[in-house]
């Protein structure tokens, strides 16, 4: 039986990045992947939807061409086929990639097949039996399908299946206002594909803020999407006509046809047969039961990423990938700090945030003032066609801590410099999955910093440096929020 020091199930980004932790404090590890490669960052999920929806982008901009005098014509031709072949191409060339960085590792040996614990110091792959110390279980996500009468014999798309369409439907119901609800809906709508997007809460987004919420809803009704929410009593009919998706909305019984039907209502942890009751590992209806430092109820097996059922976000599997993997070797010596994630939704205008919602800050007693900045305040550098927007933030002034904003805007770069000029786009933030050390890094060098408030005579809020700070104060440059075409906001943190 080949024995390794750490065995990681599963390849994509958290176990990626927790096999190279791993391997670079020296232990052997074996990567299982049961292909193919990449994981569903790369082949199902932020890397070909943010594909599709640099299209969609394209096609809102020409018709908003008018609002600054450009009449690019009546009809823009939309060749599908093509946006999924450029699509292909770029998913395989960064799974390629991805896999290339794997194999040059030399303490890394990569094993194909399905993973299966027979006990909580053995896994077989395959036909072939493994032993090891310690392991990382990084399977990922599967969509997670809701029980609504009729759905399965209407038949249904998932996220997976809709990157995979050769063709455009004529009409589609998304079920499912969250991020991929939203991402799919307007990409589908300025497509030309007739949408209706059901949502069970009373708005969409509905973990972020209500006026966030508000402001992406009028834009997916802009784009043509007939937006339900509220919606109770989800049921899949038949007759001669065709197929019907009746729901209850308002206490009234609504019927809506398509030709597809698209579930975009989350997802779980991918944890079917990996034989955890073997190995001693609690789960929860969502995935992996993990502590702090990413151990399970067995303290010699790890889960990191989508797994676990927590924020299912690329920023975050890398995150607690590298910790994961730091952790296999040393013992439990990292915690994973949630305080300060981002979150992006990549519609257009896109939404980003980093840390905690103003509801959740009011919630936690942390929240004494909120500051709103819509687009009018900087409409003399807005074009009439990038003028919808929104920036949030707020400071704790008792704390001594200010919490990142969330921000919803047209090409935003959202960025906060301190020492050295360091910074952080809104745009990139996806590719802090590169490594958990530039997350520490911006969170030490532009995030939390003592603070006090002043007054412009504009009434524009200024942060400037506490006092007391001695040298360290003297030698911070300006600090800019920088949000063009949405808003802008100066902060400096020492006087000039």
């Amino acid at each position: 039986m080949k024995t390794f020091d750490v065995m990681v199930i599963g390849a994509g980004s958290a176990g990626r990045y927790g096999a190279k932790a791993a391997a670079k404090l020296g232990a052997k590890v074996g990567l299982v992947e049961t292909g193919p490669f990449g994981g569903l960052c790369i082949l199902k999920g932020c890397m070909p939807t943010k594909a599709y929806l640099r299209s969609s982008e394209l096609i809102g901009l020409l018709k908003k061409a008018p609002e600054v005098g450009i009449y690019p014509g009546k009809y823009v031709g939309i060749r599908f086929d093509q946006i999924k072949q450029r699509k292909d191409k770029l998913i395989a060339e960064m799974a390629d990639d991805a896999y290339q960085g794997v194999l040059r590792h030399p303490n890394i040996t990569l094993l194909s097949g399905r993973a299966r614990f027979l006990s909580g110091k053995e896994v077989q792959v395959g036909a072939e039996p493994y032993a090891a110390e310690r392991f990382l279980i990084a399977t990922g996500s599967r969509a997670m399908i809701p029980q609504i009468p009729g759905l399965e014999e209407a038949g249904y798309i998932t996220s997976d299946e809709a990157l995979e369409m050769e063709s455009l439907p004529q009409s589609m119901v998304i079920i499912g206002g969250g991020v991929e609800g939203t991402e799919f809906g307007q990409f589908f709508a300025r497509m030309g594909v007739k949408v209706t997007l059901l949502q069970r809460s009373d708005r969409i987004l509905s973990h972020e803020d209500e006026d966030v919420s508000e402001a992406l809803a009028e834009i997916l009704r802009n784009d043509g999407i007939d937006l339900r929410t509220g919606v109770r009593e989800v049921v899949i009919e038949r007759d001669p006509q065709g197929e019907w998706i009746c729901f209850e909305e308002k206490e009234r019984v609504q019927r809506v046809a398509a030709e597809v039907i698209m579930i975009a209502t989350g997802r779980t942890g991918n944890i079917d047969g990996l034989h955890l009751e073997a190995a001693g590992v609690e789960t929860h209806p969502l995935g992996i039961v993990a502590n702090d430092f990413l151990q399970t109820s067995n303290p010699n097996i790890y889960a990191a990423g989508d797994v676990t059922g927590g924020a299912q976000i690329v920023n975050m599997a890398t995150y607690e990938g590298e910790i994961a993997g730091t952790n296999l070797v040393k013992g439990p010596v990292q915690k994973a700090d949630y305080r300060v994630f981002p979150r992006a939704v990549f519609c257009d205008p896109e939404f980003a945030r980093v840390g905690l919602s103003e509801r959740d800050a009011r919630e936690r007693g942390l929240l004494s003032v909120s500051e709103s900045f819509l687009s009018a305040i900087s409409e003399k550098r807005l074009s009439p066609i990038e003028r919808k927007g929104l920036l949030k933030s707020w400071p704790t002034p008792s704390a001594g801590r200010s919490w990142a904003p969330p921000l919803s805007g047209p090409k935003r770069r959202f960025s906060f410099t301190r020492r050295r000029s360091r910074c952080i786009s809104a745009r990139r933030w996806r590719s802090m999955r590169r490594s958990a050390t530039s997350i520490r890094r911006w969170r030490r060098s532009c995030f939390i910093w003592p603070m006090r408030w002043s007054e412009k005579s504009s009434g524009h809020p200024i942060r400037k440096q506490g006092e007391g700070d001695g040298d360290a104060a003297a030698s911070q440059r300006e600090a800019i929020v920088n949000v063009p075409k949405i808003a802008l906001l100066n902060i400096r943190t020492t006087p000039r």
